[in-house]
């Protein structure tokens, strides 16, 4: 009997790499109108949140410009670079990442992409 397996076409992941956050297409669907984003991390329960910025929240100055993080939008992926975000992460799970994928999903009601650290994949 087949056993059909789970693929990634449609599966949202971020990735890892000492430098950076790569969003595959369907994680960085959210973002590709938003230039900046925020990151916040929880230590307790272990996740990221990642949530995209608007331009409009940024000429209203409802965000604290200190807390941006530039989002660089490419042919199916979504980049995010910071390495000292990514050594506090690295930290926090008691590991280096170089190439650690973990799921993800969009909390549509916060607006954010949140991983989970503890779901490595």
């Amino acid at each position: 009997m087949l056993e059909w397996k789970n693929g990634n076409t449609f599966t949202p992941i971020v990735t890892l790499y000492p430098n950076n956050f790569t969003l595959n297409s369907p994680a960085g669907v959210h973002f590709q109108d938003s230039r900046y984003c925020m990151i916040g991390i929880d230590p307790v329960q272990k996740q990221v949140a990642i949530r995209p910025v608007s331009k409009q929240e940024i000429d209203q100055n409802v965000v604290n410009l200190q807390q941006l993080h530039k989002v660089s939008i490419g042919k199916g992926y979504v980049r995010i670079s910071n390495k000292a975000v990514i050594s506090e992460i690295a930290s926090l799970i008691g590991k280096d990442v170089n190439g650690d994928k973990f799921a993800a999903n969009y909390d549509v009601g916060n607006g954010m992409l949140m991983v989970d650290l503890q779901q490595k994949l």
